[in-house]
């Protein structure tokens, strides 16, 4: 009897120190918006498994993308707690907080944000508007691009894509139409499609992940110097992350941490690799002068400033040099 007692201490025991720890773990649902196995996604998945990596009993993420939630309804899946993370540009949420995609024009790094107080006054919009926080985020210090399949006319300095239909997301659509293109919003797993059926004749597009998504094949010209900086923000639902004891608060931290030093090595090593894949490819690169991407930068800030005038001329001082 003593035994059997000793024994089925021992299970009590082991089950509940098994609870605990699974008690312990929180398990949390991240939504990206591309695939993990392309471009932007690629990132977001590194980080996604090395918070797995460290984070047994812990923090664990299940990465989800737009073929589980499309990109359109992401932004809300994470302010109501549908999901628990998102990893996506916010472009797609500047209904709900315009203010944001000033993150865009930003000419500092996440971690030059973290220290100045713009990331703080980003977090406390992404709060009241978007009931979320800001853990960290990347693409910074990655252009975009205005890429085509035939070449642009470039015959009217004010208008050098006059006559062409663009593919672009919400950020960069007023910019496309002010130089004369046709600018069509589309999401990024419709681009091949449009460009083979000659919907449009080339897109906007950051310096990275073409030959992932499999655009180079119907890419012709790329045209410099590229405008604009690349915003992918990593945030989780407010309510979910103030459910979270101290311990997970801070391994998400951290881990928020090792994302902001992590990323200008990738990028490095990504720009490397995508200026080798266009070449490869044939995509011709044309100048076009830096006055086109001063003029993009201009037409955003005061795109922004008349939407929102009391706190854009605050942000822009915090973000540009």
């Amino acid at each position: 009897m003593k035994k059997l007692a000793l024994a089925l201490a021992a299970l009590s025991f082991s089950l509940t120190l098994h609870t605990t720890t699974e008690a312990q773990e929180a398990r949390l649902r991240m939504a990206s918006f591309l695939p993990a196995n392309q471009s932007f996604g690629i990132p977001a998945k590194r980080w996604v498994d090395e918070v797995n990596r460290r984070g047994k009993g812990i923090v664990q993420i299940v990465l989800v993308g737009p073929e589980a939630i499309p990109l359109p309804e992401q932004p809300n899946a994470v302010k109501t707690g549908v999901v628990d993370l998102h990893s996506g540009p916010p472009t797609f949420y500047r209904g709900s907080l315009i203010e944001a995609e000033s993150m865009t024009l930003s000419e500092k790094s996440v971690a030059e944000l973290k220290l100045n107080g713009a990331w703080d006054l980003m977090n406390r919009l992404h709060a009241e508007k978007m009931n979320v926080m800001l853990l960290t985020g990347f693409g910074d210090g990655v252009n975009f691009n205005v890429y085509t399949n035939r070449p642009a006319a470039l015959t009217d300095r004010a208008k050098p894509f006059d006559g062409m239909t663009l593919r672009t997301s919400p950020a960069q659509k007023a910019f496309l139409e002010s130089v004369g293109a046709r600018a069509v919003v589309i999401a990024p797993t419709e681009v091949y499609t449009s460009l083979e059926r000659n919907m449009v004749q080339g897109y906007v597009w950051p310096m990275l992940g073409l030959k992932d998504l499999g655009w180079l094949k119907l890419t012709k010209f790329r045209y410099d110097p590229g405008f604009y900086s690349s915003v992918v923000n990593i945030m989780i639902n407010l309510d979910k992350w103030k459910s979270l004891d101290s311990r997970q608060q801070k391994f998400l931290m951290e881990m928020a941490t090792w994302m902001d030093t992590e990323w200008p090595k990738w990028r490095a090593e990504s720009r490397a690799d995508e200026e080798r894949f266009q070449k490869e490819a044939g995509v011709q690169v044309v100048s076009v002068g830096s006055e086109l991407r001063n003029r993009a930068h201009d037409a955003f800030w005061n795109e922004l400033q008349g939407l929102s005038p009391q706190l854009i001329p605050q942000i822009r001082k915090l973000m540009t040099n």
